[in-house]
């Protein structure tokens, strides 16, 4: 397991010790695949579907990246807005996040204060017992994005299929 963290509800004030934290990514239309099994269609095939249904929503190909923080721990398990990501919809800050909802996370053995841009990046996969959504596009590509990338330009993705 990796670093452990703590923090406080800032609603109730009650403490969270010893929680997994890691950077959760979507990327826009990825949720495609929930309800899908890697036994019954690829990723190379999802993302064909995908990049055909992404290439009209969004024609000069900078597909949005939507940024989450996933906690996971015996007290808690939840999914907030990533603090300081770009909000899509508005152009600005996301104004509900995790410190919205929880103090700053302190890493459970040195106190130190959790770095944002330090967290784990979530794998994402697409293979017989791991459908993780939208799990179909690092497993046709590879790629995943860095933290708190806020697009990806969907030529440079697909050229990636290409070698």
């Amino acid at each position: 397991m990796g670093t452990l963290w703590e923090f406080k509800s800032n609603k109730d004030g009650r403490r969270h010790s010893n929680v997994g934290l890691v950077a959760v990514w979507e990327v826009a239309g990825d949720q495609m695949s929930e309800g899908l099994k890697p036994e019954d269609v690829s990723a190379r095939e999802l993302l064909g579907k995908w990049t055909y249904r992404v290439t009209k929503e969004f024609p000069n190909g900078l597909i949005p990246i939507y940024w989450f923080v996933e906690a996971t721990g015996a007290s808690i398990f939840t999914r907030t807005n990533f603090p300081s990501q770009f909000d899509h919809s508005h152009g600005q800050r996301a104004r509900d996040d995790f410190l919205t909802q929880f103090t700053w996370p302190m890493e459970t053995k040195s106190g130190d204060f959790l770095n944002w841009l330090m967290l784990p990046v979530q794998d994402k996969l697409w293979r017989p017992g791991q459908a993780g959504k939208g799990g179909f596009i690092q497993e046709a590509t590879g790629w995943k994005p860095a933290i708190l990338q806020p697009f990806v330009y969907l030529q440079s993705l697909l050229e990636i299929t290409l070698k």
